[in-house]
């Protein structure tokens, strides 16, 4: 599943903001572009994606994902579409 989930995860560099995106394995990390404040968007996005019932943690201005190694295809698509829809949203405030 980690070639799917990372195929997914890297699909998201087209997103307006988002800087750079690093994975391994079933363990990945969407960097977005830091506000005036370091950490600021990074917490903007990380309750934005709770409020969608997505819990990532937030590394400063880094989105951390790392699901369950038991996640099948539908669970995996599901963080990225949340994921997706979550930032294209915020960044037409950024």
């Amino acid at each position: 599943m980690s070639d799917y989930f990372l195929d997914g995860v890297f699909s998201l560099k087209d997103i307006p903001g988002v800087v750079d995106i690093r994975g391994v394995g079933m363990m990945a990390a969407v960097e977005i572009a830091a506000g005036a404040t370091p950490g600021a968007r990074g917490h903007e996005a990380q309750k934005a994606l709770f409020d969608a019932n997505l819990n990532l943690k937030a590394t400063g201005d880094n989105l951390i994902m790392g699901p369950p190694f038991i996640a099948e295809k539908s669970h995996i698509d599901e963080i990225i579409d949340k994921t997706r829809t979550t930032l294209r949203a915020l960044s037409k405030s950024w």
